[in-house]
């Protein structure tokens, strides 16, 4: 999805809740997008404290309630995030809570057709720059965290596609245009995993790409895809790589995947975004990393430079 959000979403919040409400603090952290809000006092949740990691800020009272409506005040918007397509519990209380306030709100469900294009939407309509999250929690629908992290993946990747960067200040792809090819959502099969068990039969993957190109305009101008990357012969060779002999990590097989797009000569880094489903009681797992063509000229064998983190770090999205 290539649509820009005006003006830039600057912040996400929610109330740090097991579920929806984490898989969106992750999502930000993980993108480099500012996270926060206010959570009860004790920092209670349904699974216990909720870890020092999440940015949240504790209101005077441990009642649900409370951190609620502070968090719908102190935003602009509100999206609530279920997998049934009805209203109940804490939901239906933020969404009380938005009409009383007179805030914008937004239901995205399991059954919402496009929900990445319906919360773009609605954040340019309202012109949003700080998005309370909210939805069930972990133990009521266990999937309402991944219908969070793919529907703000698809919606939200192009503004925001490498972890921290270029929030942490790092160095950018050499790219005057700042023109990108994106892949979403391709799925993949692959045997991965630590046990003997997991690596014996092949499992689904989902990866998304961005592809950081120099100048698309070339392309443009001669309508030759030889003057661009043929995505669709890229598919197929990240499909091949991913079927190929098993690996024990979500990060050995994400660092061979951007050393396949780096392979081709027009792209100066990529990002890449591979999620895992292995966890009964989880919404799944992802790596997210991005790489840099090295400034000296390519040679056979040779690794393209790491962006800072010598491997990237696993992302919960529950």
């Amino acid at each position: 999805m290539s649509q820009q959000i005006r003006p830039p979403l600057e912040k996400i919040v929610s109330g740090g809740q097991t579920g929806a409400d984490r898989a969106a603090l992750d999502w930000a952290i993980a993108h480099g997008l500012s996270a926060g809000g206010w959570c009860p006092l004790g920092r209670r949740a349904e699974d216990g404290i909720i870890p020092e990691h999440y940015p949240l800020e504790e209101t005077p009272s441990d009642d649900y309630a409370e951190r609620t409506c502070w968090n719908v005040r102190d935003s602009e918007g509100t999206a609530i995030f279920t997998v049934a397509a009805g209203l109940s519990g804490g939901s239906r209380r933020t969404a009380e809570e938005a009409a009383r306030l007179r805030k914008p709100w937004i239901h995205l469900h399991g059954g919402t057709p496009c929900p990445a294009e319906r919360l773009l939407a609605f954040l340019e309509e309202h012109r949003i720059r700080v998005l309370n999250i909210a939805g069930s929690r972990g133990s009521r629908e266990p999937g309402a965290g991944r219908l969070v992290w793919l529907t703000l993946e698809e919606a939200l990747f192009p503004a925001f596609p490498a972890r921290n960067s270029p929030a942490a200040g790092r160095t950018e792809a050499p790219s005057t245009k700042g023109d990108a090819i994106e892949i979403q959502g391709l799925w993949l099969e692959s045997r991965i995993g630590i046990t003997e068990a997991e690596r014996s039969r092949t499992q689904p993957l989902r990866v998304s790409l961005r592809l950081e190109i120099n100048d698309l305009s070339v392309a443009a101008r001669s309508d030759r895809i030889e003057e661009t990357v043929d995505y669709d012969e890229l598919a197929r060779e990240i499909r091949r790589v991913a079927t190929s002999p098993p690996r024990n990590l979500l990060e050995r097989l994400a660092e061979e995947i951007a050393a396949v797009v780096l392979r081709r000569p027009k792209v100066g880094s990529v990002s890449v975004v591979l999620e895992k489903f292995p966890l009964p009681h989880a919404e799944g797992v992802a790596v997210s990393l991005r790489r840099v063509r090295d400034e000296a000229p390519s040679r056979p064998g040779r690794k393209a430079r790491q962006d800072t983190d010598p491997l990237s770090q696993p992302l919960p999205l529950s």
